[in-house]
């Protein structure tokens, strides 16, 4: 049986597991995320402070979710997944739910603040801390992690989702190639569907598009906490190393030149690159 949707919760104690205790992919080099100097963190500034967003976050006051029977109780504590601009915290509740909260129901600011002060220490940025312990090398010889410490030095991620025996991927790992590490940004393969882990491998290998991928068995529940309702797979995602949305589209080979631009606009142009609006159709 498929594990629950929701796993983030699971997944925090578990990468922090790997960070005390050591693991087979090892362990993320030291980072800090404070900075005393830095303004102080408010709602209006919050998605430029996102160095500061911290891991877990709980509810201040009582707060129930449209369609919810009962309310979460104050002090319900979940994954911050994410901020979007309209001022709402995606947070995962694990068995309670995933839900997008207001900022003001949750004490996400002050946390922030105590990270700012250096009044708590952050492992590591969110996204790295929460999928970095949990992929496949596609490039390695056989069935191996992917180096834990390898994603701590990303700027951003690039997320596909897809179902590897579609018709269709081969075209879309094509066109994705094409982007593959560019702008400081690492490829995460989320393979869709029941598969086996050397089956994933193999396809990718196949297809010289041997990028990281998330273990089968977790990629639904990371699936369903990162992709909008509105954007199901095949997807694409592109995301900061915290996990602010840049980019969202469903995922076909044409998509690659809007996600160019994306990439080029959070990230600045590639050294040497020629212009995006040059590239021929």
């Amino acid at each position: 049986m498929r594990l629950l949707p929701l796993l983030f919760l699971f997944l925090a104690s578990a990468a922090r597991a790997d960070l005390s205790e050591g693991s087979l992919t090892g362990s993320l080099p030291e980072y800090h995320a404070r900075d005393a100097k830095a303004a102080v963190v408010t709602e209006h500034n919050l998605l430029s402070s996102e160095r500061f967003w911290p891991y877990r976050v709980a509810l201040t006051r009582a707060w129930q979710a449209d369609g919810r029977a009962q309310a979460l109780a104050a002090g319900s504590e979940g994954v911050l997944i994410r901020v979007d601009p309209a001022g709402l915290a995606r947070i995962d509740f694990g068995r309670d739910g995933l839900y997008e909260v207001p900022i003001g129901e949750t004490d996400l600011l002050a946390a922030a603040n105590r990270i700012r002060a250096g009044e708590v220490e952050k492992l590591a940025p969110n996204f790295v801390l929460a999928v970095g312990p949990r992929l496949i090398d596609s490039a390695a010889d056989s069935l191996r992690p992917f180096p834990y410490g390898a994603t701590a030095g990303e700027r951003g991620f690039l997320c596909v989702f897809a179902d590897p025996d579609a018709e269709g991927f081969a075209a879309l790992a094509g066109a994705l190639a094409a982007v593959r590490e560019r702008h400081g940004v690492m490829t995460i393969f989320f393979p869709q569907g029941a598969h086996a882990d050397a089956h994933v491998r193999e396809r990718l290998r196949a297809l010289a598009w041997t990028v990281p991928f998330v273990y089968d068995h977790l990629s639904e529940g990371y699936t369903r906490t990162l992709l909008s309702a509105a954007t199901a797979p095949p997807a694409i995602l592109l995301q900061t190393q915290e996990g602010r949305v840049l980019f969202q589209s469903r995922a076909r080979a044409d998509v690659v030149s809007a996600l160019e631009l994306a990439l080029a606009a959070a990230f600045g142009p590639e050294p040497d690159a020629t212009p995006v609006a040059r590239r021929a159709p």
